[in-house]
């Protein structure tokens, strides 16, 4: 299976951060990828020679991101071209052609499976930091929108104003017709207003194989390009990931699940011994229904009290385990403002809509602040979108709701 990740030296190439800096970023994403797909690592206890512990991974923060990006977007936001309050009152014409724009959006966006697409770049974007959509224009293909993992793109923004892109920089990974690993990369500058496009084919080590467009000027005046920022503070532009705050929880709760799993297993099978039992006699034991055992007892001792029993743990552990652990459970659904609902909580609160309102009151919430982000980027990139279409259509100007 080919490798879709982007060499190092590629992106560092195309970025003005710190080259330590922006290795140690890519690297930490690529490990709260690894989380998302394989679960939290834990240190396992336990082992020897005849006995292996427990590695069951309990996947917390893959179901936690999930549910997110489904609250989020699983009702995709309803999309409407209005026209630009600068035109004035539109002729019947301009109104017709105003609705054969919006129809025309809405087919393109059904055709790139832009609903699908939503919840997946959410989920990205929850997981690498941040994620980008991208507005392309071809010939034979037309106006499409796709989303770019963090893993494969570098961006730069103006220095006195963060939303302005001024540089963008996106690479794809694929095999050419001969089986070698080439990467697609397209760049967009931002040069006194006016946008430069160049597209180039490279190998793994940097050398250009191909040079699909030379850097060109472009009719556009803005990158069509919008990065969607996870969270952080003020001047951040990296984002931060919901697996930090997420993969120590989720550590220990495999942990301490593997732990009660293991004792389980240890304790299926109980210690036997014996007292005062002739050595002999006891060799080769088994433990079958109906089986017999005829021992004797060991007659060097002068008062025998021979006896067969086993040891067996009573699990007076669990109470207290499973308080940890739903404690540890809770603690983590905290974190990203989700519902611990359990069948007690359904049976015992929930008696009606607004009671269940108010259990996901604090998600509500936090969705609603997520939107501040994602409400005026996807506008934009609609924006962008109507604009190529419009002049392509010939349409007059729009902006969407």
């Amino acid at each position: 299976m080919m490798s879709t990740a982007i060499p190092i030296a590629l992106l560092k190439a195309e970025s003005s951060r710190d080259s330590a800096e922006l290795a140690a970023d890519f690297e930490q994403i690529e490990k709260y990828y690894s989380i998302y797909k394989k679960g939290a690592t834990f240190q396992v206890e336990g082992a020897s020679d005849d006995y292996i512990p427990a590695d069951l991974r309990y996947k917390m923060s893959t179901s936690l991101i999930n549910k997110q990006a489904r609250f989020l977007f699983a009702e995709p936001p309803d999309i409407l071209i209005e026209p630009n309050d600068s035109i004035g009152k539109l002729t019947e014409n301009d109104t017709t052609a105003v609705s054969r724009l919006n129809a025309l959006v809405r087919t393109i966006l059904y055709a790139n499976k832009f609903e699908e697409a939503l919840v997946k770049a959410a989920k990205d974007c929850f997981i690498g930091k941040r994620v980008a959509g991208v507005v392309n224009f071809d010939e034979e293909y037309g106006v499409t929108l796709t989303f770019i993992p963090s893993t494969q793109f570098v961006f730069e923004t103006d220095f006195y104003n963060s939303n302005v892109i001024e540089k963008f920089v996106c690479f794809k990974a694929y095999r050419d017709d001969e089986g070698k690993k080439r990467i697609y990369k397209k760049k967009y500058t931002l040069e006194d207003g006016v946008v430069f496009l160049e597209e180039t084919i490279i190998d793994e080590s940097g050398d250009v194989v191909e040079v699909a467009i030379e850097k060109q000027k472009t009719l556009l005046t803005a990158i069509p390009v919008a990065v969607f920022i996870n969270d952080g503070l003020t001047g951040e532009l990296s984002g931060e990931s919901e697996i930090e705050v997420l993969e120590d929880f989720e550590s220990w709760y495999s942990k301490m699940s593997n732990a009660d799993i293991d004792a389980g297993r240890m304790n299926m099978n109980p210690v036997r011994y014996t007292v005062d039992m002739e050595p002999n006699a006891t060799k080769g034991l088994r433990s079958r229904p109906g089986e017999y055992w005829d021992l004797a007892t060991n007659q060097s001792q002068d008062v025998s009290k021979a006896m067969v029993g086993t040891l067996e743990n009573r699990m007076a552990y669990s109470e207290p385990l499973k308080t940890t652990l739903d404690r540890i459970k809770t603690s983590a659904y905290e974190q990203v403002d989700m519902p611990n609902i359990t069948l007690e909580t359904m049976m015992g609160v929930i008696t009606s809509g607004k009671s269940l309102k108010a259990l996901y009151w604090s998600l509500i919430v936090r969705s609603k602040e997520k939107m501040k982000v994602w409400g005026p980027q996807l506008r934009h990139l609609i924006t962008m979108h109507s604009d190529l279409l419009g002049r392509w259509c010939n349409i007059p100007t729009s902006n969407p709701l």
